[in-house]
């Protein structure tokens, strides 16, 4: 059964603890606390070399894409996971 990333976001955003943008990304990685980060497919390679540390989930749409997925009114480029909550998103292999 393939469960759907979208679901899983908004559930990682209703009941964990995430961090959005950038900066605050490369910050929680370089700080030991991001334990996933979630990258949209127009990430920065700039970025993407920051955060090499901690397990990646690509996500499959644009930054766009991922605002809508969160729930968000804005676009999202790449988010840290610093607690799961209830969600399954340590363990997803989905994208």
């Amino acid at each position: 059964m393939e469960t759907d990333i979208n679901k899983v976001l908004r559930n990682v955003l209703s009941t964990g603890k995430v961090v959005i943008g950038s900066r605050q990304t490369t910050d929680a990685v370089k700080n030991g606390k991001a334990q996933v980060v979630v990258v949209s497919s127009n990430c920065f390679e700039k970025t993407r070399n920051e955060v090499k540390d901690v397990p990646v989930i690509n996500f499959p749409g644009t930054s766009v894409d991922l605002g809508v997925a969160c729930g968000k009114p804005f676009s999202i480029a790449v988010l840290a996971v610093l607690e799961p909550g209830e969600s399954e998103i340590l363990s997803f292999k989905g994208a």
